[in-house]
């Protein structure tokens, strides 16, 4: 599994709490708090995801009421907007480095490996770790 949510059901009922709802994760990683919260939502519930990290991709969720973003959320304001959406229920963020992230060591994340500092959430930038 790329990365297992730690208080999966409790930071998930603390979050939606209309499940016709619009609802965003800012960090999709694994996918494993969007699909608990898209278990929550009824058909006409919305659930936007953003990582910038391209490894995320492919763990994207096909479901009709999913958005898979993959930016930072830095920018959530204007990629919601080109949805039309202006206003949300709720937004999730797990914020930090994820085990998957650890696990690989050509990520550079890890002091369990030997590999070079990189440290990139996003590994299409240029400046890395070891470059600063």
């Amino acid at each position: 599994m790329y990365h297992k949510p730690v208080l999966l059901t409790e930071s998930v009922d603390a979050l939606v709490s209309n499940p016709d709802g619009v609802y965003v994760d800012v960090t999709f990683g694994g996918g494993g708090h969007s699909r608990e919260i898209l278990s929550r939502l009824s058909e006409k519930g919305r659930l936007f995801s953003f990582d910038q990290d391209s490894d995320a991709l492919n763990n994207a969720i096909e479901d009709p009421r999913f958005t898979l973003i993959n930016q930072n959320f830095r920018f959530l304001e204007n990629s919601l907007l080109m949805y039309g959406v202006a206003q949300v229920d709720g937004v999730l963020g797990d914020l930090g480095v994820s085990s998957h992230q650890f696990d690989q060591a050509e990520r550079g994340f890890s002091i369990r490996s030997d590999a070079p500092l990189d440290m990139r959430m996003n590994n299409m930038q240029s400046l890395d770790a070891q470059s600063v």
